[in-house]
């Protein structure tokens, strides 16, 4: 506004109490975009910009309440184009319903209290994919159900904010005689609601939170039982090579608990019991109390010859639950 060269039509009043009994908000809104003198022309032979209201400054910043500074400049400037832009706002990152309750947006702050859930349901669909219970999981999840279901608030939050700003300045100018009376109506209501934020945004964040974390906590109990299964599984795969290649010659022990082979793998320590089958040579698993969800429970491991002759072992679980059993105990 302060270096941009407005001209005004000619005959138009500049004190807005004195204009004729005509509609006022007609007289305020923008000028459309055109080459007479009420255009402001730019260098470098630029489409004409629209002349903005000399009032709608003050407007705005009745309409915003708090924080006036950051937003007046960035929607004058809307106001100059015609329409809103993606910017970058942390708070709507963050918090976006919360924010949106505060700013009074009841729409946009009931579906921005949805996108965490939104969120869940994506990561649900690509969970499975990942191996390990760890900090890789945790991260993926904050992912999906905070920061990026905050990325389209942060981007559309002034333009939003902008719009709702606008609509509140064109009701207060419906039969409004002149700008002091517009302001008087706006000043009537308050833009902000601290209230609301932390009531409405606070609780739709408790209830999102309410909804997802145990889901979550539980999917990565679950992760975490697979991948030490996994673990144990791993712990046995020389012993297998060993049946493998001793099979023909020579018979194995049944109880291959302390076999060395298996003891010097970290998966050993879900491992309570290792026989093998005299006649089969079928691995049995018995798990100990180091994971709970294991804890007595069996898992085989049988060998198959394919048509070349070729081993490839077949993984048998007894009795526990699919959601504990790692990929190559499920085909």
């Amino acid at each position: 506004m302060a270096n941009a060269r407005i001209r005004y039509e000619r005959g138009t009043p500049r004190d807005p109490l004195t204009v004729p009994r005509k509609a006022y908000s007609a007289y305020f809104q923008p000028s459309p975009p055109r080459t007479s003198t009420s255009t402001t022309v730019l260098p470098g032979g630029r489409a004409p910009e629209r002349v903005v209201r000399p009032a709608l400054a003050v407007l705005f910043r009745v309409a915003l309440g708090p924080d006036t500074d950051r937003y007046v400049r960035r929607f004058l400037a809307f106001e100059r184009t015609g329409r809103g832009r993606v910017g970058w706002h942390w708070p709507s990152l963050l918090f976006p319903s919360m924010w949106a309750f505060y700013r009074k947006m009841w729409g946009v702050g009931l579906l921005y209290a949805l996108l965490p859930a939104a969120g869940a349901l994506a990561f649900a669909a690509i969970e499975p994919a990942f191996e390990r219970a760890d900090f890789a999981w945790i991260a993926s999840a904050i992912l999906a159900v905070w920061i990026l279901p905050g990325v389209l608030p942060a981007l559309l939050a002034d333009s939003l904010l902008y719009r709702h700003c606008r609509w509140l300045v064109l009701r207060a100018e419906q039969g409004a005689r002149g700008a002091s009376d517009a302001v008087r109506e706006l000043a009537k209501l308050a833009p902000t609601s601290a209230t609301a934020g932390l009531l409405l945004g606070g609780g739709a964040l408790a209830a999102a939170l309410a909804l997802i974390v145990p889901p979550l906590s539980t999917a990565y109990g679950d992760l975490d039982v697979r991948t030490r299964l996994a673990d144990a599984l791993a712990a046995v795969r020389g012993l297998e090579d060993e049946i493998e290649a001793t099979w023909h010659t020579a018979r194995l022990l049944p109880r291959q608990t302390d076999n060395p082979l298996v003891r010097v793998h970290e998966g050993a320590s879900l491992i309570d019991e290792v026989d093998v089958h005299p006649r089969t040579g079928r691995v049995r698993l018995a798990f100990g109390p180091a994971v709970p969800e294991l804890a007595g429970k069996t898992i085989l491991l049988a060998p198959a010859r394919g048509a070349a002759g070729r081993w490839h072992w077949v993984c048998v679980p007894v009795d526990i639950p699919a959601r504990y059993l790692p990929q190559e105990c499920l085909v």
